[in-house]
């Protein structure tokens, strides 16, 4: 049996605009000192830790904790939810990695539970036969999630598709190849900056 692990926001669901906006309600929201994130903006400083992230924007944590900041952004973004879609081209791939007997394996820094929730809403859940997730809706990290997933696996019949260098980080850990899509939450020059297997449109991945 062969896996191909799929990243969720930014390379399933197109939900860029959405982060966006929420973001930028959270700034308003909290009265940071700057004007509002533009998209470019946005593309070239978003990280992991998401709380790094947070910290490049200009929060200040002695200010508002992470918790409080980040579960003010979490309701806009499930306020603003009808407006994220699944990116062109998924399904198709979803389903060729089907036709020839891989597994789909869905693996997020997003909270198990929304996550299967975003699934049913987007009437997806049926494509994946393995969803992974943390337990809340921080986004810390999944990277301790892809290690205790991979330790019964063939290293060598995985791979993973994301759209961050974080992906990039959790397939090394995991010892696994890893594509990424240059449609998601970082610039396509960030990625390219520290990684060469760099794609336009998840249909040109070649899986396994």
């Amino acid at each position: 049996m062969k896996y191909v692990v799929f990243d969720f926001n930014g390379t399933v669901l197109d939900d860029i605009e959405v982060c966006l906006k929420a973001e930028n309600h959270t700034i308003e929201h909290f009265g940071l000192n700057r004007g509002p994130l533009t998209m470019d903006e946005y593309l070239h400083i978003f990280t992991f830790p998401v709380k790094s992230y947070y910290e490049q924007v200009g929060f200040d944590w002695n200010r508002n904790s992470y918790e409080e900041v980040g579960a003010y952004w979490f309701s806009w973004y499930r306020a603003l939810r009808d407006e994220y879609r699944v990116y062109d081209g998924v399904i198709e791939v979803l389903e060729k990695n089907h036709a020839k007997g891989n597994r789909n394996i869905l693996l997020s820094a997003s909270s198990l539970v929304e996550l299967k929730k975003q699934l049913k809403e987007l009437e997806i859940e049926e494509y994946f036969d393995e969803v992974l997730g943390l337990g809340d809706i921080y986004a810390y990290s999944k990277i301790d999630v892809a290690r205790n997933w991979i330790k019964d696996k063939d290293p060598n019949d995985c791979m993973m598709i994301g759209d961050s260098l974080h992906d990039l980080d959790t397939a090394r850990a995991m010892g696994i190849d890893c594509v990424l899509v240059a449609k998601g939450h970082q610039a396509k020059d960030v990625l390219l900056e520290n990684y060469d297997k760099v794609v336009d449109d998840i249909r040109e991945v070649e899986l396994i």
